[in-house]
């Protein structure tokens, strides 16, 4: 066994010797834990890139200091952390595939615990303590290096099996469980149901009873040019022991994606060497030293006053010996738990622009208010004003960017129209409103707020499809049998007088009660109530053939359940909270919004196969899959995790079987919950940069799609406009170069995750401002994990998953035991608290609980309520 080690290590030597800066010889020496010694001293490492120190550095009014004159940076951070391998170097190993890259994730419950992606498709590595970390932050796109087969992990067992489970897309709504970089869960969904407001919750189930088509349908059409979504995880091989988790350290760090910017506390540290300590929030972030001179001036002698003040902090270094990075003060924010103060905290460290837009850009916008659309616009366009469009949106939505119309043609023939906003008309490309929101990329949507991606005088008034207003739109019509069968097509620009703007409750009211008088908003145009509740019927009877039709062809829906919050007028906190209600409306529009998704980018992509805006979603790794598989099984769930189709028909056959009306709804949830941890990123591409076979969108199993339907708040709708206007030669002509579309590209999905995450945080704010007001709430739920010493439970009535940890609970003991937690509770109930009287309580995975969801510090905390049973 020595004599192979040694064989190994001089094989790995040889192998690397023209990449790697210095030899070998001491790697067992650096994934030994530092107490073993013998860690040879390292030179202290070279600078970052320019473009990385213009970032960390450019900080306007932050003082600069050396580390190295203060007392405080004795204390060395043993062993240290490597020097930076040079990129040339780097550069070189990745092509000869003797490093790998990677985007860096960190844990929050334990800073020391990261994990990097397996380009292959295999489990995940994990990076072990700070110095292998080495300096990287979160969501960094890091080289590393495999460490030797000795250094690797031995599994604990199977209650640990999915910690290293790609945990892009976890379905968690706090940040207790592991958060992932992007939660892209509402990325997922909103491809499959194109997310017309932020809504995402359960679809309703419909079935169209009407014969089966003759002739090419809508949805043939838009599949039939179908790759594959279909994937055998057990054909693709698998290199590593199953047991063992192997192990990498970070060598480079190629892109800084971490913003630098913290919100911390302050604290008093060496007073008498003029520096003060900041601790972040984010326990992911490293405890970064100030100096002094930054500090409130009564800081030094009014500690406790600053104690509950939320200060934003700019990382400048991190020394390769110092555990502390350095830094400055940014600015104070306000108080822990101010709204405003907390909100513009996680805004600033996601890279959110919340400023006012820039005047250059407002100038772009029309001066001559009330706008009229010109005279030679008009006649440009089809006109669709005497048809009776409406939208549907909801209750608080004003920025309007999508209504529909239907029409009879005759007994077996519809007219239906999409029509989206024309933002590509006022916004120019290249001019300095462009430039603004192609940085800013997205709309970001808060609990309390919008922060618009375009002016208000767009969002609000010009763009919006408000009703009884003059508005210029793109149209998407087809001409349908009432069987779904395609007649024809037509996309173009076109004028458009909305004639009431209905509410998704509005609308649902039609559906269910279409003969009943209800108090609806104003309809004009001469139509009536009734005309409008009959057209709305007509495109939902529609709307459930087409998705009938659609879910045949494979299609996967993974849907969360949602929180939302009504607020108090004068304060602005919460007062009450609920689930957010999915319905037969919502799922009428979202239809339509994702065919016509999808008929643009069949369309964009025929004229531009080199530079369409597109959008993918990637099929699951294929170990990650396996698992998902072997934890079914583990439950006595049969998962098939050949394609998207299988899974939803696993999906589907579960819940079938499962008649308990508590426990289904929880146990599909929990479910669901798996089936997400599995998925990658949906993500925006220029099509001459990607294989035609990777185009695919997995969840919807169709070859072509894009974002087409939301402009006023995408800026990738506002690109896929320009190239359909220029495919119906109705534009500009569209110049830009396959790579300029990938920059943009890569700049909305890194825009879509920033957005994603501070809108979960802001979510996380709220209910947890919700607790502190109304106190401790009561829900049941279900155990989705069992580890050694905690479990993890889903709040069903919330959507919520929680952590908790044994010996926060009030028990005796506990003991984990295959997968199972036996916890033997306190019984205050009884005067001799012998063994005899002990309530014992057992977990597994399944189990339902009482849970007791409450607030401290602003985090969100669960417990349990032991059970009756007693020994």
């Amino acid at each position: 066994a020595w004599l192979a080690r040694l064989v190994r290590m001089l094989l790995l030597r040889c192998c690397t010797s023209r990449v790697v800066p210095r030899a070998f010889s001491d790697m067992q020496k650096r994934c030994t834990p530092a107490s073993a010694g013998g860690h040879s001293k390292l030179r202290t490492p070279r600078g970052r890139k320019q473009q990385e120190e213009q970032k960390l550095h450019n900080t306007p009014g932050a003082s600069s200091f050396d580390p190295k004159k203060f007392n405080i940076f004795k204390k060395k951070l043993s062993p240290p952390c490597e020097e930076h391998w040079k990129r040339e170097d780097v550069l070189r190993g990745l092509e000869q595939k003797l490093l790998l890259k990677g985007t860096i994730r960190i844990s929050q419950k334990n800073f020391e615990e990261c994990f990097i992606a397996d380009p292959d498709g295999g489990r995940d590595f994990s990076v072990k303590g700070v110095q292998h970390r080495n300096r990287a932050f979160d969501g960094d796109l890091v080289a590393v290096q495999v460490l030797p087969p000795e250094c690797w992990i031995q599994r604990k067992g199977s209650s640990q099996s999915d910690d290293s489970l790609n945990k892009s897309s976890m379905v968690l709504v706090d940040g207790d469980v592991e958060e992932p970089v992007c939660n892209e869960a509402e990325d997922l969904l909103s491809d499959a149901v194109d997310e017309p407001s932020t809504d995402g919750a359960s679809p309703v189930a419909a079935s169209a009873n009407v014969d089966p088509p003759t002739k090419e349908t809508l949805i043939d059409k838009l599949y039939k040019m179908t790759l594959t979504s279909k994937t055998k995880p057990e054909q693709v091989p698998l290199h590593q022991d199953k047991d063992l988790i192997r192990t990498a350290k970070v060598v480079h760090i190629l892109e800084c994606k971490h913003s630098k910017v913290c919100a911390s506390f302050l604290k008093a540290f060496e007073r008498k060497d003029g520096l003060g300590l900041l601790t972040p929030k984010d326990s992911r972030v490293p405890r970064v030293i100030v100096p002094l001179k930054e500090c409130p001036e009564d800081f030094p002698q009014n500690t406790r006053k600053y104690s509950q003040t939320l200060f934003l902090c700019r990382i400048k270094d991190w020394p390769a010996d110092s555990p502390f990075a350095m830094g400055s003060i940014v600015k104070s924010v306000g108080e822990v738990g101010e709204i405003e103060a907390e909100s513009e905290a996680f805004l600033v460290e996601n890279e959110v622009d919340f400023s006012d837009f820039p005047q250059e850009a407002l100038d772009c916008l029309p001066k001559d208010l009330p706008w009229k659309i010109p005279k030679e616009e008009e006649e440009k366009r089809r006109d669709f004003r005497k048809e009776c469009v409406f939208s549907i949106d909801p209750s608080t939505a004003r920025d309007l960017d999508d209504a529909l119309h239907v029409k009879k043609l005759d007994d077996d023939l519809l007219e239906i129209g999409v029509h989206i906003a024309d933002v590509s008309f006022f916004v120019h490309p290249g001019n300095k409103l462009d430039l603004f929101a192609s940085q800013r990329a997205t709309s970001v949507y808060l609990v309390q707020k919008v922060i618009p991606m375009l002016p208000r005088l767009l969002c609000e008034e010009l763009c919006s499809l408000n009703p009884d207003q003059d508005r210029l739109t793109f149209s998407v019509v087809w001409k349908l049998t009432s069987k779904g069968e395609l007649v024809d097509e037509w996309m173009g620009r076109s004028i458009i007088r909305s004639c009431a703007k209905l509410s998704y409750d509005h609308a649902q009211l039609m559906i269910d009660e279409p003969y009943k008088e209800h108090q609806f908003p104003p309809i004009t145009g001469g139509f009536t109530a009734n005309q409008v509740t009959e057209k709305v019927n007509i495109l939902n009877r529609m709307a459930r053939t087409l998705r009938a039709q659609r879910s045949k062809k494979g299609t996967l829906r993974l849907d969360q359940r949602k929180l939302t919050f009504s607020l108090d007028e004068d304060s602005g906190l919460p007062n009450g909270c609920l689930l957010y209600e999915h319905t037969e409306s919502h799922s009428l529009i979202e239809e339509f919004m994702l065919l016509a998704n999808m008929a643009v980018a069949r369309k964009i992509y025929e004229k531009f196969p080199e530079v369409a805006f597109l959008r993918r979603h990637p099929t699951p790794k294929p170990d990650a899959a396996l698992r998902l598989k072997a934890m079914c099984s583990n439950l006595g769930i049969e998962m098939n995790t050949d394609s998207a189709e299988s899974i939803q028909a696993s999906l589907d056959n579960y819940v079938s079987k499962n008649d308990d009306k508590e426990l289904g709804p929880m146990k599909r949830q929990l479910l669901i919950a798996l089936c997400m941890k599995i998925m990658e990123f949906a993500r925006y591409f220029s099509a001459g940069s990607v294989e035609e076979e990777d185009f695919l969108h997995y969840a919807l199993n169709v070859p072509f799609y894009t974002h087409f339907t939301s402009p006023i708040r995408r800026y990738a709708d506002i690109v896929v406009h320009r190239q359909l206007a220029q495919t119906l030669n109705e534009g500009l002509p569209f110049t830009a170069s396959c790579d300029e579309v990938e920059e943009q590209a890569k700049q909305c999905n890194e825009k879509r995750r920033s957005a994603k995450i501070v809108q979960d945080r802001s979510t996380q704010l709220f209910f947890a401002l919700f607790l502190k007001e109304c106190g401790p709430l009561t829900a049941r739920g279900i155990v989705m994990r069992v580890l050694d010493r905690a479990f993890d439970v889903l709040a069903f009535d919330y959507g919520i998953i929680k952590r908790v940890y044994c010996e926060n609970l009030l028990l005796k003991e506990f003991k984990c035991d295959s997968q199972k937690l036996k916890l033997v509770w306190r019984d205050f109930e009884s005067e001799s608290n012998s063994s005899d009287t002990e309530v014992v309580q057992e977990l597994a995975v399944h189990s339902p609980v009482d849970i007791t969801l409450f607030e401290k510090s602003l985090q969100i905390q669960a417990t349990i309520i032991p059970s009756q049973k007693e020994n």
